[in-house]
């Protein structure tokens, strides 16, 4: 039986996550595991709390006005942005749009240097869902010659914006958080509500949402489900974080509404 990837991306998040990995895709990191529980209100979160944490704990560094220039069509303010990059940014603007992330976008920031293929460029965006924001962010980045972009909201992303902290309180630098956490490679948009998988097509449970991609030094998995709908509910994120040289690190995520 042929498995499409993200059929494989669930298999691997209900258990087994190590096993499954290391016979399919030949990734296997032995280490001990370390779990974690975190309690979160969903009224902190938002897209200018996401990019300062990610200023602060995965040393970003923002592109003052570069973004506008971009989605404006004036080319670019900053010579290290690449004319493809630039492209797929405001590919990816349009999509976030479409999809009503329309407020409080924040500014450009650029990750990495030196080898283009390991500097990711990232932005965000929010919108109001019936409990409270949605945030997403577009990440930019290069792989064997061609740049892509992932996008990222919700659930996950709010468990990268809660994780980083428990990292850095672990004593990880910040270019070590990042080659954990930022995303290079993702085989699909990740658009997770907090009402459960956009995608009805995926899954028989519409409260559960999934999300897979790979960093530069490893490889995050995000389950999440929506426990007790509307205001005063919450929703439980399960976010595991597997990289090089460190421990498995699952951490469950209480966002209360």
């Amino acid at each position: 039986m042929t498995l499409s990837r993200r059929q494989l991306n669930r298999m691997i998040v209900w258990g087994g996550a190590s096993v499954v990995a290391s016979k399919t895709c030949g990734i296997f990191f032995p280490k001990p595991a370390e779990a974690y529980s975190l309690d979160f209100p969903l009224s902190r979160f938002s897209a200018n709390g996401v990019f300062r944490g990610l200023r602060e704990y995965c040393g970003v560094q923002p592109l003052s006005g570069v973004l506008s220039s971009i989605l404006q069509g004036n080319g670019n303010t900053n010579s290290e942005i690449p004319t493809d990059a630039a492209r797929r940014i405001r590919i990816a603007d349009q999509e976030f749009i479409r999809r009503n992330f329309t407020n409080n976008r924040t500014e450009l920031a650029q990750n990495g240097s030196g080898v283009e293929s390991s500097i990711s460029r990232l932005w965000g965006r929010q919108k109001q869902e019936s409990v409270g924001a949605n945030v997403g962010f577009g990440f930019v980045q290069k792989f064997q010659d061609q740049y892509s972009d992932a996008k990222i909201s919700g659930p996950t992303l709010c468990g990268i914006h809660n994780v980083q902290k428990v990292l850095a309180d672990q004593r990880l630098t910040p270019p070590d958080i990042a080659n954990l956490l930022l995303p290079t490679r993702s085989t699909f948009d990740d658009w997770g509500s907090w009402g459960g998988d956009t995608d009805g097509s995926v899954g028989r449970n519409p409260n559960v949402a999934f999300s897979q991609y790979n960093s530069l030094t490893g490889r995050v998995t995000s389950r999440y489900e929506l426990v007790e709908p509307g205001p005063k509910g919450f929703g439980r994120v399960e976010f595991t974080v597997e990289g090089r040289n460190q421990p498995r690190r699952t951490i469950l995520l209480t966002v209360r509404f």
